[in-house]
């Protein structure tokens, strides 16, 4: 199976927010499971269906009803008052009447700069979900791709267990026939039992690889049989500066500067807050012992004595200041990570071309040919062995190299938010 670019815009494309229906054992209600699950269906479940990206959709939800707060006025105020009640002294009236509105009228442009805030943490929080998106799709793409390197060790190990067997039955005979010592058939017999052995053990790590990789869409044991593809061909490797060059618009460096613009709304915010608010107020008052009344109207302004909000200031202005140093941190460690993983996947590519061209052909044909000399008496089983195990060898060797290149590019395409190399045929090296 070949992966396609489409594979990366799923994260863009799938919604983020809670699905509350979920079986009693966390796995999700309803969502169909392939019996033949491929890498897409596999990214497609955890991007739907992963808990931890669901519970992000719930801070999107947060983040949606802070910034409706935010933009809200403050409630007016009613009151009354009553005056001079039961009073007796005579000649006084003996009540007065003052029913009264108030509105705290905010200075300064709090209320424009606390929705400033509110809209940013907003920007924030859509660039960490679409980073966290891009981030699963990458962990499902390493625990698939692991789950396809055991399943394709097992196979290899499968055809190990058969040419023992082979080679076990075959020496039996020799031994009958008095061509052979006993002792070959025993040590045939012993290389027989371990490489079952071995296949016991990958079996079970098969299984393991198959549970972590469906614990990313809440499903504790998988209901897939089996994956699709191998590893196989790797894709081109574009060069490390046009790497470095799409790296700064990734959503790792481009949520630092939304939080750079985050923390100047807060400073505006806190400045802002300097400014006392006014309240009004305005109404009127029933007098009792003429039955008239009287507008009455009044101000209040908190005097900036011992409060000037300078600390809540200071420590966002300090926080502004902060964020372009930690986004060159974040921007060195982008890079640095980038550099490993380019020379990772040139070394890999590198050791498989060296191993196609030279090693494996060559240990295949020095196999082959022990394996029909054996046959025909003309070597002994330790030489057949020591042929059949010289190939396995570079066969894992390839193997391992194919699985080391192919989670370089998938840390790779995490740190770029898309694709390796967007203008190559974008299905590539998941083969069929």
């Amino acid at each position: 199976m070949k992966r396609s670019a489409f594979l990366f815009t799923l994260c863009l494309l799938a919604i983020a927010r809670p699905h509350p229906a979920r079986a009693a054992d966390g796995a999700p209600a309803g969502v169909v499971v392939p019996v033949v699950l491929s890498l897409s269906d596999a990214l497609q479940l955890a991007l739907t269906s992963n808990p931890r990206l669901q519970a992000l959709g719930w801070e999107v939800r947060i983040a949606e009803g802070r910034a409706l707060q935010a933009g809200a006025r403050p409630n007016p105020v009613i009151s009354a008052e009553l005056e001079n009640a039961g009073g007796t002294e005579p000649g006084l009236s003996n009540s007065e009447t003052t029913l009264s509105i108030g509105q705290l009228l905010e200075l300064g442009g709090k209320r424009s700069a606390r929705l400033g805030v509110a809209r940013a943490d907003q920007s924030v929080l859509a660039l960490d979900v679409r980073g966290e998106r891009f981030a699963l799709m990458g962990e499902v793409t390493r625990r698939y791709i692991e789950s396809l390197a055991v399943d394709q060790s097992l196979a290899l190990t499968e055809e190990e267990v058969r040419s023992a067997e082979e080679a076990s039955s075959t020496t039996a005979q020799r031994v009958t026939a008095g061509a052979a010592h006993p002792v070959e058939r025993r040590r045939a017999d012993v290389e027989l039992t371990n490489l079952k052995l071995d296949r016991t053990i990958l079996q079970s790590d098969a299984l393991l690889a198959r549970s972590r990789l469906s614990l990313l869409w809440g499903e504790p044991q998988p209901r897939f049989e089996r994956l699709s593809g191998t590893l196989g061909s790797l894709p081109a490797l574009p060069n490390l500066d046009s790497l470095s060059l799409r790296a700064e618009s990734s959503p790792v460096l481009a949520r630092w500067r939304a939080e750079q613009a985050a923390r100047q709304m807060r400073l505006e915010l806190e400045r802002s807050r300097r400014i006392p608010d006014l309240t009004a107020q305005a109404g009127i008052r029933q007098l009792s012992e003429s039955d008239g009344h009287t507008f009455v109207a009044g101000i209040s302004l908190p005097v900036p004595l011992f409060d000037r909000n300078r600390g809540a200031i200071e420590q966002a202005s300090a926080a502004l200041s902060q964020a372009p140093s930690a986004e060159a941190q974040a921007r060195l460690d982008v890079r640095q990570s980038l550099a490993e993983g380019h020379a990772s996947l040139r070394r890999s590519a590198v050791k498989l071309e060296t191993l196609r061209r030279d090693v494996l052909p060559e240990a295949q044909r020095a196999y082959e040919e022990m394996r029909v000399g054996f046959e025909r008496g003309r070597f002994a089983y330790l030489d057949l062995l020591d042929a059949r195990r010289t190939w396995l060898r570079a066969k894992r060797e390839e193997l391992q190299t194919l699985l080391v290149a192919h989670l370089a590019v998938a840390d790779l395409e995490r740190l770029l938010g898309g694709p390796l190399d967007a203008n190559s045929n974008p299905e590539r090296g998941l083969d069929r």
